[in-house]
This record gives structure tokens, C-alpha cells and sequence, in this order.
């Protein structure tokens, strides 16, 4: 019970009697005399209500001393806590710093190791090429050349990209495996005709003999002798047709086979060392994990086994034998939430009548699962790319069943808390200098519905930092204009040169976006032409070995480009790179030019050629703005993994499903951009989102890559 101070304030004054105790005045009435008895009656009044007023003022002493002791103890329980933070921190810093330190100390090691080596090899090097070059430097030079015929000779041709799928490889197979057997079956059927044309040959010796003997006994024999040459010709020139139709059909094998499987290098660079641990490298060890919780697990031998078996005294202790492992233990698990119950048991009208912990906070009220189930769910929904029928299946391995329907009917849930995420995500790629575009096919059941195909389009758009991802079942430009029309500033999209939609993009923003050709695309127009032609094959091979030119003088010029600087301000050794790339540029179209003006507008090779003239000014933007990349690789890369997710998938059956995939691809493209852990991500996020109420939190700044803080980057990028 609270007293108020107020309370043992008083109007009483002690009377003037010399033992200072309080009477109670004396009124003298102004007539007759005095009424004892009121006057006691009221003074006994008076003492039972200062009586009243002491109770109160000591029930308020004694809470106040309760109030105290608790006070006292809670600060000595901080005391102690403090106290162990402090020895815990102290241990933990000495314990990174020495690690740090012996890490440090290995890595300089290494460093001084390798440093030696390489000194060693390179004064080795120039000792073997100073007497090489002194007597044997016309070789030297005969023998780079013939290196580098013989590299243009073997390089590969550039497989083609993400846009070949599953089911062309299956019908390129079978093409291959028909070629394969019409030319086993030309090939008996020329070997037959050579036998044949053989015995033929023989008869006609044979019959040219017996004409001379017989031309003036019979007359018949030389029509005879006619029709046999004349068939004999015939043959001939069938078996030369077969045998040009089966180089044809061996380099249509050829091509198509290095189309397919070929390696992907636009450089032409030849293959290094070979992949793995060489010999005489110098290894990294064991791959450390201090982010792993340890655990120790004693095992003890048996009672009657540390016992003497032949006087029964017992083995001593003898210290211990550590073996370390990893292992991993994957389990869903039943938590039940015991909250406790307190009730007052004094009378303060101010105080709770009961106290308890706060509830458990649920991403979704109406649901029994937790945030880390709904967490495992989406990463290995949309990251793993597994089907959802799938991802019931793992669960229900890990003893947690729970049905593919409840699973599609919680996704419409998780929309309004992720989609303001991918507006940040845009809204950002709107402010970047460079960005990819790229498209592939995707599927939507629910079209089918309308009367229409299934088949949609998965959009992307790619920027240094992030990746945004739109499905639509249109094509035209109109989509583009929703990913790249709000750029605020001059924006070069990368993109393929075959796509209308762009071209009408950057017509309607009259000069805010710059189009940047593909020159892989452009590479593939001239595999593309001479596939299957054995006569257009070195003609190819020059144009491809021009192209990789390009992209090694490119390559080169990057090596000392600074991006802080513009153009005019690089070092002399950049400006001397860029020269020769704006060189090698200018005598490739203009080669171009001349090989097309002595060909006719229906020839083969003048279909490339022209293509390349007529897009120039877009495959050039790279050589004024050397940070542009000269092919759209990247955007082509970030279809991979959507890819991916649709033959797992086979699309979506939903538009809103269709929109939410195309969400969540986006954030998680973007945070593995930037080397954030998604899992971990995904769980701080959702109890975020528990915490408020159901609904993403408002400032979406803590939880995206490029407004994050650096310690909060930290602890997202860990694995956990």
C-alpha cells in the first residue's frame, strides 16, 4: 500500500505542558461551564486516527526496506554478471588475436616460401632464354609462329549459351545419331561402289580387249562398249557426290558437336596447367571451421576392462586420447513454451493482478510452425530450387510432415512481406551507370484457364550489386519500359542485338539509355554460318580469331584502367592499350567492309558480315566506356539459376505464384551478389517481421546489401 507524505501532515500543535506531550485545547465557551465528556470523546477520536495514520506510516517503512534488500541484491547479481563479461571478453580477444597472430605468421611463411621459389624460377628462366635467344633465335622465332598457327588451328568453338536447352541437346543427339548411321550406311554403300567400280573397270579392260579383237566381227559389241562407259561414268560421279556429301555430313558432326560441348572461350587463351593441386605446390591444409560449436563427447571403457584381470587392482588414469570429427544432425523437433504464472499477494489496487512472460512471437497467428520452419521452407524452395511437393517430402524425412497444399496456400502469405523488398531492389538498379538485360521462357498454368498458352517470359535486369527478376507473358517493349524506364541518369544496357523491344526502349527515352551490343551473339552469327559448310570453315575460324583479339586487347587495357578516373586522366600504359584496341576495332569492320563488297546480297557469308556493319555504333560503346563489358554473360548467368528452378518446377501455376518466384529470386540473386548468407538473412528477417505484427518493418535500410552497416554485413555474411 503506497502512504503519501501528505498524510502525516497535521494541524495539531502540542500543548504548552512542560513533558511535550499533545492535549488537545482547552476551549474556555463563552458561558457556563465546561462539557467534559464531548471533550473526551472527541480527544479519544484524535488518538485513533493518529494510531491510524502510525499503522500506515509503518507498512510503508517495511515495503520500503523490501524495496531496498531487493535493490541491494539485484546490484550485486549485475556485479557479477559484469565481472564475467569482462573475463569472457578478455579470453575471447586473446583468443582471436592469437589466432590472428599464428594465421599472420603462417600466411608470411607461405608468402616468403612461394617469393623464393618464384625468384628461383625466374632467374632460371632468364639465364635458359638468354642462351636460348643467343643461339638459336631463328628457331625461337619459326617456332612461334608455328605455335600460334597451330593454337588459331586447335581452338575451340564458343559453345553456345544459357538459351540452349535440355531438349535441343536431345535433338542434337539424335541429329547426331542419324548422321552417325547415314554415314556408316554411305560409307558401305561407297565401299560397295568402289568394289563394284573396281570389277567394272576390270570389265572394261577386259571388254576393250575383246572390242579390239572383235570390232570387225561385231558391230553389236561397240554399243555395248558404249553403255558400259557411259555407266561406268555414272558411277563415277556418284561416287564422287557421296564422297563430298559424306564431308559434309562429318563436318556437320563436327560443328554441331563443338557447338554443344565445345569450351566457352571468346579469348581463344590456351588451357593452363590443369585443374587441382599440382605438384610441388605448396597446399592450403585442412579447411579450418571456428564457426562450428564444439561439443565433447567422453567415452570411458568398460568397468570390468579397467580392472587387472589377473590381481583385480584397477587401472589408473593416464590422461586422455582426442579424436575430432564433423558431423551433422538434421532433426525437426516439438518446442513446447512453458510460460509461468505469478499473482499478487498484496493488496495495491496500482499493481498487475498477474504477471507472466511474453507470449512467443509467430510469423502467422493461425499456424503451429515457427519462423526457422517457414525459414527452411523458402531457402530451400527458392534457393535450393526445390519443387514444393519436394520440399514436403525433406520435411517429412526430417519427422515434420507437412502437405505440399498447406505449403502453395501459405505463399500468398509471405507476398506483402517481401514485396517492398523488391521495389527497394529496383528502385536501386534505377540509380546504376550499368546494367544487363536478358529474357528466357517460363511458364504459367493459370493462362490456360484464359484460353491461351501457358507460355510466359522471365525477365532480368543486372546491376553491379543486385539482380531483379519480372514475369510477364508479353515480350514487347512495354516490359522493358517497367524494368528500365525510371532510370534517373544516362544508363548503358548490355543486351542482346536481336531483341526489338530494347531498340524501341531506348528510342522512346531519347538518350538516357545506351545500348551496348553482345559480341558473343555476334561471334555465334558466324559459327552459325559456317555450321555444316566445310568450305566456309577457315573463313569462320579467321573472323572468330579477329573477335578474340578484341576481347584480349580489351582485357589488357583493364588491367590498368582506374575507375576513379574518366577517360583523359589514365596512366600513359592505359593510353597505349586503348590505342591499340581502337586500332584492332577500326581494321575489323573495315576488313568487314571490304570482304562485303565483293559478295553478292544473297550469299551465305554476307548475312554476319552485314549484321556486324549494321550494329557498329552498339558493339563499339565498350571502347569509349571501358566499364562496360562487351558481352551480356553476366545476364545471361543470372538465368542460370531460374533455369534451373523451371525444369524442377515446370514453371508456375499461378500469376501470383508467377509474381512472388520472380520476388524471391530477386532477393536472393541480390544478397548472394554480395556474399550475404541467405538462410541466416531470411530467418532475422521473418522474426523482424513477427515482431511487427505480421507486416515487413518500415525501414528496410538495416536489411539491404548497399545501406547495411558494416558490422551488421558482418554478422549476415558469417555462415550460420
Amino acid at each position: 500500500m503506497a502512504v503519501l507524505d501528505a498524510d502525516f501532515c497535521t494541524d495539531l500543535t502540542p500543548a504548552e505542558g512542560g513533558d511535550n506531550l499533545w492535549s488537545p485545547p482547552i476551549v474556555a465557551p463563552a458561558c457556563g461551564p465546561l462539557d467534559w465528556a464531548s471533550l473526551l470523546e472527541e480527544a479519544e477520536a484524535r488518538i485513533e486516527e493518529e494510531r491510524g495514520r502510525a499503522r500506515v506510516a509503518e507498512l510503508r517503512r517495511e515495503e520500503l526496506r523490501r524495496s531496498e534488500r531487493d535493490a541491494c541484491t539485484r546490484v550485486r547479481s549485475l556485479e557479477r554478471q559484469l565481472k564475467t563479461c569482462r573475463f569472457k571478453l578478455k579470453l575471447a580477444v586473446t583468443k582471436t588475436a592469437s589466432r590472428a597472430m599464428k594465421a599472420l605468421e603462417r600466411r608470411v611463411e607461405y608468402q616468403d616460401d612461394e617469393i623464393a621459389d618464384l625468384r628461383i624460377t625466374l632467374r632460371r628462366s632468364h639465364e635458359h632464354q638468354e642462351q636460348v635467344e643467343g643461339r638459336y633465335q631463328d628457331e625461337i622465332n619459326w617456332l612461334k609462329q608455328d605455335i600460334d598457327r597451330g593454337r588459331s588451328r586447335i581452338a575451340k568453338v564458343y559453345r553456345e549459351g544459357e538459351r540452349v536447352a535440355e531438349s535441343l541437346r536431345k535433338q542434337f543427339d539424335r541429329r547426331l545419331a542419324a548422321a552417325q548411321r547415314l554415314v556408316e550406311a554411305r560409307e558401305g554403300t561407297i565401299a560397295w561402289l568402289r568394289e563394284r567400280n573396281v570389277r567394272l573397270r576390270a570389265a572394261v579392260v577386259r571388254a576393250t580387249e575383246l572390242i579390239a579383237s572383235l570390232r570387225k566381227k561385231n558391230p553389236e559389241l561397240r554399243a555395248e562398249v558404249r553403255d558400259l562407259k557411259d555407266e561406268n561414268a555414272a558411277l563415277v560421279s556418284r561416287v564422287e557426290k557421296l564422297e563430298l556429301d559424306l564431308d559434309k555430313l562429318r563436318s556437320t558432326r563436327s560443328v554441331l558437336s563443338k557447338t554443344l560441348y565445345g569450351s566457352r572461350s571468346e579469348r581463344q587463351k590456351k588451357p593452363g596447367t590443369g585443374r587441382g593441386q599440382q605438384r610441388g605446390g605448396v597446399g592450403h591444409g585442412r579447411t579450418q571451421h571456428p564457426g562450428l560449436k564444439k561439443k565433447k563427447e567422453p567415452r570411458d571403457p568398460p568397468e570390468d576392462a579397467r580392472v587387472c584381470p589377473r590381481c583385480g587392482k584397477p587401472y589408473a588414469a593416464n590422461g586422455e586420447r582426442c579424436t575430432t570429427l564433423f558431423e551433422i544432425d538434421v532433426e525437426a523437433y516439438e518446442s513446447t513454451i512453458v510460460r509461468s504464472r505469478w499473482r499478487r499477494s498484496c493488496d495495491c489496487p496500482s499493481s498487475p493482478r498477474e504477471v507472466t512472460a511474453p507470449p512467443v512471437t509467430r510469423l502467422f497467428e493461425t499456424t503451429p510452425y515457427g519462423i526457422r520452419v517457414w525459414t527452411c521452407m523458402l531457402y530451400e524452395r527458392f534457393v535450393c530450387c526445390r519443387p514444393l511437393h519436394r520440399v514436403a517430402a525433406w520435411l517429412a524425412d526430417m519427422r515434420l510432415a507437412i502437405s505440399p497444399g498447406t505449403l502453395a496456400d501459405s505463399i500468398k502469405r509471405f507476398v506483402p512481406l517481401f514485396e517492398p523488398l523488391a521495389e527497394a531492389i529496383l528502385a536501386h538498379q534505377n540509380e546504376a551507370a550499368l546494367r544487363h538485360g536478358d529474357e528466357t521462357s517460363w511458364r504459367v498454368q493459370a493462362y490456360r484457364e484464359k484460353g491461351r498458352s501457358s507460355s510466359a517470359w522471365l525477365w532480368t535486369s543486372v546491376s553491379p550489386d543486385a539482380v531483379y527478376y519480372h514475369i510477364d507473358p508479353s515480350r514487347s517493349a512495354e516490359v522493358a519500359m517497367k524494368l528500365f524506364g525510371s532510370t534517373q541518369g544516362i544508363v548503358v544496357l548490355v543486351c542482346d542485338r536481336f531483341r526489338s523491344a530494347y531498340r524501341k526502349l531506348a528510342r522512346e527515352l531519347a538518350g538516357k539509355v545506351i545500348l551496348q551490343w553482345c559480341w558473343a551473339h555476334q561471334r555465334r552469327s558466324f559459327i552459325d554460318c559456317a555450321a555444316g559448310r566445310v568450305r566456309l570453315r577457315r573463313w569462320c575460324q579467321r573472323w572468330i580469331e579477329r573477335i578474340a583479339k578484341i576481347y584480349r586487347l580489351n582485357d589488357a587495357r583493364l588491367e590498368h584502367y582506374e575507375a576513379a578516373h574518366p577517360l583523359e586522366r589514365q596512366s600513359p600504359t592505359f593510353d597505349v592499350a586503348h590505342a591499340g584496341l581502337k586500332k584492332a576495332v577500326d581494321e575489323l569492320f573495315a576488313a568487314a567492309e571490304v570482304e562485303l563488297a565483293g559478295l553478292t546480297d544473297r550469299a551465305r557469308r554476307a548475312k554476319p558480315l552485314r549484321s556486324l556493319l549494321n550494329h557498329r555504333e552498339g558493339l563499339c560503346v565498350f571502347v569509349d566506356k571501358p566499364f562496360v563489358p562487351m558481352d551480356n554473360n553476366r545476364g545471361e548467368l543470372s538465368l542460370r539459376f531460374a533455369v534451373i528452378g523451371r525444369r524442377l518446377s515446370f514453371g508456375s501455376d499461378s500469376e501470383k505464384g508467377a509474381g512472388f518466384t520472380a520476388t524471391m529470386y530477386s532477393v536472393a540473386g541480390t544478397l548472394a551478389i554480395n556474399g550475404i548468407d541467405v538462410r541466416r538473412w531470411l530467418r532475422e528477417w521473418l522474426t523482424a517481421c513477427a515482431q511487427s505484427g505480421g507486416k515487413s518493418p518500415e525501414d528496410l535500410s538495416p536489411w539491404l546489401p548497399w545501406s547495411m552497416s558494416e558490422e551488421r554485413r558482418r554478422e549476415l555474411t558469417a555462415s550460420g
